[in-house]
């Protein structure tokens, strides 16, 4: 199912109902019942999955209509990735034009080093004492799965062509899956990314079409 289907749906639910009547202002139960045309159980029965899901909370009471103290529930943060943002089209654009201003050469640097910044924006204390050359890559593969890259391991043992001093990571989907197939030389970003964060060299070798996946060579006995 498309995104924008899957979204539609969402929100033609009960739960989507919910959700969308909180995004205008917390609310009690029975508010949202008595807005649905549901009972106050069935209400509950669809904030509790909401809660366990992450996207909807409990904050402070308030009178209810019928005067007695209530729970209030609102959006939690997460809810936010539910709504529509223009992020996408115009970075696209942004990208679009910027390769359009540039040399082939600047763009390509202008990508590493904003793969660095991101880097170094994400790096903590505790990353950079990862003194050994696989812990630093297995934090690497951490946070491309928490990006939704879906990224893997493979050492020698486990893929032919692949020396004692070298790893690949492989992923399934691309965390700029959206924006790749257009833009390969976006996988400069992802490269330049994964070298500061494991501070080892990084070879792409990416399939850039319309599923995009990732696939990144490292040496662990050389340095970056």
């Amino acid at each position: 199912m498309a995104p924008d289907q899957a979204h539609g749906r969402f929100f033609k639910s009960t739960r989507g109902r919910i959700v969308a009547l909180l995004s205008r202002g917390g609310a009690t139960v029975e508010e949202l019942a008595k807005a649905l045309g549901l009972t106050d159980n069935a209400v509950r029965a669809h904030l509790l999955a909401l809660e366990r899901d992450g996207l909807v909370r409990q904050q402070g009471q308030r009178r209810s209509l019928q005067g007695k103290p209530a729970y209030v529930y609102e959006l939690a943060p997460a809810a936010d990735r539910l709504f529509p943002r223009a992020y996408l089209p115009v970075l696209g654009a942004l990208l679009d034009l910027l390769a359009e201003r540039l040399s082939a050469a600047d763009f390509e640097q202008l990508l590493r080093d904003l793969g660095q910044r991101l880097a170094r924006s994400w790096l903590t204390q505790e990353d950079g004492e990862l003194a050994e050359p696989l812990s630093r890559v297995r934090g690497a593969i951490a946070l491309l799965n928490e990006l939704g890259a879906l990224a893997e391991l493979e050492t020698a043992a486990e893929q032919e062509g692949c020396s004692a001093q070298q790893v690949h990571i492989r992923a399934a989907s691309c965390p700029l899956a959206a924006l790749i197939p257009a833009r390969p030389r976006l996988c400069l970003l992802v490269e330049a990314l994964l070298a500061e964060l494991t501070a080892l060299p990084v070879r792409a070798g990416c399939h850039c079409l319309e599923r995009a996946q990732c696939y990144f060579e490292i040496d662990l006995l050389a340095q970056h």
